[in-house]
């Protein structure tokens, strides 16, 4: 599941529309979703985002390492407005803590670090400011891996021109010219996903398969579990199989030491 976060419903409109996503609740937080993507308002804040990040993920049947990606718009002191930036640092102006997201590749998207300040900022540096993006990060690492919790932002105000926050229509205008060049990060994001949770499985069916064939005790169980884990993680991919399931488990764990050079 990609699980976005995003503050205001003029925010969130454009994305609503371009997946088709349909309400689920309103209960604390308004959310819509379809088979493979959720959406959060959050309303404005970094306590606001927390909160709806802990409620959507367990709206969502609690299932860790999804994918998270925050989206909104902020303020930069020369930045052209409607430029877009993933957020490669994050910094909360009250606490100074900071966070520093993993990156998985490099995107054709823009890269430059945001403050989250505790109400509007109009005090232009050359970071990024919003009020989200420190909150978002910090209650997301709870629920998933760093590399897979992402913030976009799409600038609207800088030290030349402010943004009628209150007009919906400039917002969506500022919004829906980008929303493909998300949505092809999103694509690429969830490939990683795919990739490395898709692996994973495998590799675990692999190893629940093994130890189906043995009647083995739980310590047993462990022990073997442990060295499979080991041998199918660090097995270059060209290599044969050396499980052999004739062998009993200690002889096994001693080919895999004798693979690997331990």
């Amino acid at each position: 599941m990609i699980h976005f976060i995003v503050a205001t419903s003029s925010e969130a409109r454009p994305f609503i529309d371009f997946y088709s996503l349909k309400k689920k609740t309103i209960s604390n937080f308004v959310i819509y979703n379809n088979d493979t993507i959720s959406l959060t308002i959050s309303g404005i804040g970094k306590t606001n985002a927390a909160m709806s990040i802990a409620h959507t993920y367990y709206e969502f049947n609690q299932q860790k390492n999804n994918i998270w990606i925050n989206f909104g718009i902020a303020g930069h002191k020369e930045a052209k407005i409607g430029d877009i930036f993933l957020i490669d640092k994050v910094i909360d102006n009250e606490t100074k803590e900071k966070k520093f997201p993993v990156i998985l590749d490099d995107f054709k998207i823009k890269q430059k670090a945001c403050i989250t300040y505790g109400g509007p900022n109009f005090k232009y540096t050359n970071n990024l400011s919003d009020m989200e993006a420190s909150g978002f990060f910090f209650a997301c690492e709870k629920y998933s891996t760093k590399e897979f919790i992402y913030s976009i932002k799409i600038i609207s105000d800088n030290e030349k021109k402010k943004l009628n926050f209150f007009d919906k229509e400039i917002i969506r205008n500022l919004i829906v010219p980008k929303i493909k060049e998300i949505d092809m990060f999103k694509k690429k994001i969830f490939s990683f996903w795919i990739d490395y949770y898709g692996e994973k499985k495998k590799i675990l069916e692999k190893i629940n398969h093994i130890l189906s064939n043995y009647n083995l005790t739980f310590s047993e169980t462990e022990e073997f579990k442990k060295w499979l884990i080991i041998y199918f993680y660090n097995q270059p991919r060209k290599k044969t199989n050396i499980i052999n399931l004739k062998e009993n488990f200690q002889t096994n764990i001693k080919s895999i030491k004798k693979q690997l050079g331990i």
